[in-house]
């Protein structure tokens, strides 16, 4: 007796400058699956996708906003830089150590808003570096990036059409 397989895909994601051949795979993919096309994105884990005459923006303020809330920076005072100008920080900091767990995740949590804000790439990298031993001067530089972050909640990235 042979043995079916089944699959599934949660979501499926189809992007072309060449609106016909978008068409033709949806047609082809119908055929050969039960399918669902759920139009135009908007939203995709977690990032937000606006599709406009003059290209598609993509950003994550809606995320920004949710790490704000688990930081307890919800309503912070902005500010203009994500770090201070030749700030330094030490692997072997003399302050008092803090919970590891909470620092790794508020810098993950950075680390993924970097697919749209890649401007926070240098200091997300750099506050990375702390991740095994923590303190709370390192907390203190996470949280400058992020109340950085709160000032720049809706910047993202524009991708526009190219022609050749």
């Amino acid at each position: 007796m042979a043995h079916q397989v089944s699959w599934w895909v949660c979501m499926l994601m189809i992007s072309s400058s060449d609106v016909d051949e978008i068409d033709r795979f949806k047609k082809e993919m119908a055929r050969l699956f039960l399918m669902s096309d759920l139009g135009a994105l908007s939203f995709y884990l977690g990032i937000e996708v606006k599709q406009e005459a003059e290209g598609m923006t993509l950003n994550q303020s809606a995320y920004v906003a949710r790490i704000m809330e688990k930081a307890g920076l919800a309503g912070c005072n902005p500010v203009h830089t994500p770090m201070e100008p030749q700030f330094k920080l030490n692997k072997e900091s003399s302050a008092p150590a803090m919970n590891a767990t909470e620092y790794r995740s508020l810098v993950g949590c950075l680390r993924y808003l970097i697919n749209t804000r890649p401007d926070l790439a240098y200091s997300v990298g750099y506050v990375s570096r702390f991740m095994e031993k923590p303190t709370i001067e390192h907390l203190a530089a996470v949280q400058r990036l992020l109340r950085y972050v709160a000032r720049t909640i809706n910047c993202g990235c524009l991708y526009t059409s190219v022609s050749i």
